[in-house]
């Protein structure tokens, strides 16, 4: 455009001098000492006009000599930029391609002719990464001293997620759980940041916050249904596994799906932990609840078991034995059914019936429990012979039980 205008003007200025030349026939005389020197008043202005022309173009042709090694300088500038922006270029790709060596050289490279400050400090990111995972400390706390300069609020959010995730590596979790709350102060929804302080307090067994976690991720749909339900079972069994106090157990286990209840998983789980508490009027209502169901009453055996070993209220005990009998029906040659059969009986000193389920268990199939307890039968009615060969059983067959 600027062309076009400058043309336009010559153009102009060439017609009105052309103009003005056919009908201008003025003569200028010069007179200098003894000399006359006559020209025409048109050669006179195309003479001035040459001459602020060359003076023009000479002066810009000087300047344009002096300028040469200011452009020589910025050109070296820019090439230097340009190879730096290479190099931060083939960090970031040799990051992802697994070549991490070459990445943490190619980011320190980068950093020799950097100017802008975002790509210094992603240049150090890259590096400080890349010399975690080559397990490189003295690297890695040389480029963690660099990232200290940096300390600006937009950068705190990446700053505080790389040098967690490098002490999780590290297996320091106090100073990553300390780095992910910090990106969580700056932004309560990231989801890196949540998923990350489930795996910490997985593996410090810190089973209620880790609950927390997972309780967020879900409620947001932030993770896998596979990793979900893998997370779910490993929180609540842990969570089961040290709690001591039936409410506190009741308010986890009802936030379980109808699904998740149903499922023999979280069943066991929940059965086992009230084992544990020692209530056993809860687990026997839990298990009255499940052997509705005849196609899981095989399935939660050994739980009757358990529990009948455990159980010494009356009450609770005939409950036991009707559940064990409704199982037992149509499963008549099932050694476990037959065995807690027997220990429920012994439990209620109907000792002939204890005895008979107890050696028809030890018939299909030898185990430690059923001949300890056929000898606490022979020893409560007296029965010297049986408890003899009970004992012998125990000491001469004790590798062939379960």
């Amino acid at each position: 455009m600027k062309l076009f205008i400058k043309t336009l003007v010559i153009f102009a200025l060439a017609l009105a001098v052309a103009g003005f030349g056919l009908f201008n026939n003025g003569v200028v005389a010069i007179y200098v000492a003894s000399y006359k020197i006559e020209l025409s008043l048109n050669l006179l202005i195309l003479l001035w006009l040459l001459s602020v022309v060359v003076i023009y173009y000479s002066f810009r042709i000087l300047i344009n000599i002096k300028r040469i090694p200011n452009k020589i300088h910025r050109a070296r500038v820019r090439n230097a930029l340009v190879a730096a922006r290479q190099r931060l270029n083939f960090a970031g790709l040799h990051y992802f391609e697994g070549k991490y060596r070459s990445c943490y050289e190619n980011a320190l490279k980068s950093l020799k002719r950097e100017a802008n400050k975002d790509n210094k400090f992603l240049a150090y990111m890259l590096a400080y990464r890349a010399a975690n995972i080559m397990r490189d400390q003295e690297k890695e706390d040389k480029i963690a001293t660099e990232l200290e300069q940096f300390s600006e609020p937009k950068w705190q959010l990446a700053k505080h997620l790389l040098i967690a995730e490098n002490f999780y590596n590290h297996q320091l979790y106090g100073q990553a759980i300390d780095h992910l709350n910090a990106a969580l102060q700056l932004d309560r929804s990231h989801v890196p940041a949540h998923r990350m302080l489930l795996k910490v307090y997985l593996h410090l067994t810190n089973y209620s916050k880790a609950y927390e976690m997972l309780e967020w991720l879900l409620k947001n749909d932030s993770l896998r249904e596979y990793k979900a339900s893998k997370y779910k079972a490993r929180v609540i069994g842990g969570l089961f596994a040290e709690i001591t106090d039936t409410k506190e157990l009741n308010k986890y286990y009802n936030k379980l799906d109808k699904n998740e209840k149903s499922s023999f998983l979280y069943g066991k789980l929940y059965f086992n932990a009230l084992l544990r508490v020692a209530d056993y009027s809860a687990a026997v209502e839990f298990l009255e609840r499940n052997f509705k169901d005849s196609s899981i009453q095989l399935i939660y055996s050994e739980s009757l078991l358990a529990l009948a070993k455990k159980v010494d209220d009356a009450k609770l005990l005939n409950r036991l034995t009707k559940l064990s009998e409704n199982a037992f029906c149509g499963n008549e040659q099932n050694p476990l059914l037959l065995l807690t059969l027997g220990v429920l009986n012994y439990q209620q000193r109907n000792l002939e019936q204890s005895r008979t389920y107890l050696e028809s268990s030890l018939k299909i199939k030898p185990s430690l429990d059923a001949a300890i307890y056929l000898s606490f039968v022979a020893e409560a009615t007296h029965d010297n012979a049986l408890f003899a060969d009970c004992q012998k059983k125990l000491l001469t067959n004790i590798r062939n039980f379960n």
